[in-house]
């Protein structure tokens, strides 16, 4: 059975940040996002950033650019919204400032899963990780819903820390979606993988596919690319599955043909080398192998496909994506 703590608005109280004001430092991919929002949900918010391309935007956005110094003095919130990298010295920087009063945010927990920060221990930490860039963030705030997050209290020495972070939640619209509570590392280490196994698996297939199409095998680049990724299918097919499965997206809205051809690859599709896969199914296709092979498996009424859905569908899977459409809005 899944037990996961996840909470919403009417677990949140926005009062808690009435007397306080929010620092923001980065104002990129997701500070501005983050910051435009808690603006609009009538919350002073300061922000600090380096020299670069985004002081333009600050400014047009009709904020001040604060030192460091500054911010951290000024408010009771600081949000490190900058990349991994350059977080441990930022902390340097702030940590002169902090006193008992201040929450120290992440919105990724890599800087405290391997121990690159460590906070003074009279400061509450906290976790806020949205599951989402920064432009759905705002976009879907400006249209009355929000996107999940994650959240985690790593130290709360003023007793009042959950409170102030679903508060910042709920003044983002994080809470309009749904924030689960998990622990910070878990959150690292999921992140991470992710990034750097199916994000990368997905890269390499575009990458390795279009290259052996279009460049070996004279196929055009046009189609071939809007084919692979470009004329958004795939996106489209992905977004749906969030919400039905990634099996029963397939099973639900794709042709037998498609669901034979994901059943009889699924096994070699990440093992060999890639390119000699890609030469492999294309000449199964073009020399009329697939088309033996699937008419026979409709002849016996794709007792195959069958199978694998049933092979691959775990339990474990199905109730989690029952949990999610249940619980994430």
């Amino acid at each position: 059975m899944i037990n996961e703590r996840i909470y919403y608005d009417k677990d949140a109280d926005l009062s808690y940040l009435k007397d306080k004001s929010i620092g923001v430092i980065g104002y990129g991919i997701q500070g501005r996002a983050q910051a435009l929002n808690l603006r609009d949900s009538g919350i002073n918010v300061l922000v600090s950033n380096r020299n670069d391309d985004y002081l333009d935007q600050i400014h047009e956005d009709g904020f001040s650019n604060y030192s460091i110094e500054d911010l951290v003095k000024n408010t009771q919130i600081v949000m490190m919204l900058i990349p991994d990298a350059a977080q441990e010295a930022m902390y340097k920087k702030i940590e002169p400032y902090l006193n008992e009063s201040h929450t120290l945010v992440f919105a990724h927990g890599y800087a405290l899963r391997f121990n690159t920060i460590n906070p003074l221990a009279i400061i509450d930490v906290v976790l806020l990780a949205p599951r989402m860039p920064g432009f759905p963030i705002r976009n879907n705030y400006i249209k009355g819903h929000g996107v999940p997050a994650f959240m985690d209290v790593i130290q709360d020495s003023s007793s009042h820390a959950l409170k102030n972070v679903l508060a910042l939640a709920k003044a983002i619209g994080f809470t309009r979606s749904g924030v689960l509570q998990v622990d910070y590392r878990v959150e690292t280490e999921l992140d991470l993988f992710i990034e750097q196994y199916v994000v990368a698996s997905f890269v390499k297939i575009i990458i390795e596919s279009f290259d052996v199409l279009v460049n070996k095998l004279d196929f055009p680049a046009v189609p071939t690319l809007m084919e692979l990724y470009a004329s958004e299918e795939m996106g489209t097919v992905l977004l749906k599955a969030a919400r039905e499965g990634i099996t029963n997206v397939f099973q639900n809205n794709a042709s037998p043909t498609c669901q034979y051809g994901i059943s009889s690859n699924y096994n070699s599709s990440l093992s060999g080398d890639a390119k000699e896969n890609i030469t492999r199914i294309i000449k199964e296709i073009q020399d009329g192998s697939f088309n033996k092979s699937l008419n026979i498996e409709g002849a016996n009424e794709y007792i195959n496909i069958k199978d694998f859905w049933e092979s691959i569908n775990s339990e474990s899977l199905q109730e989690s994506q029952k949990w999610i459409n249940k619980n994430i809005k």
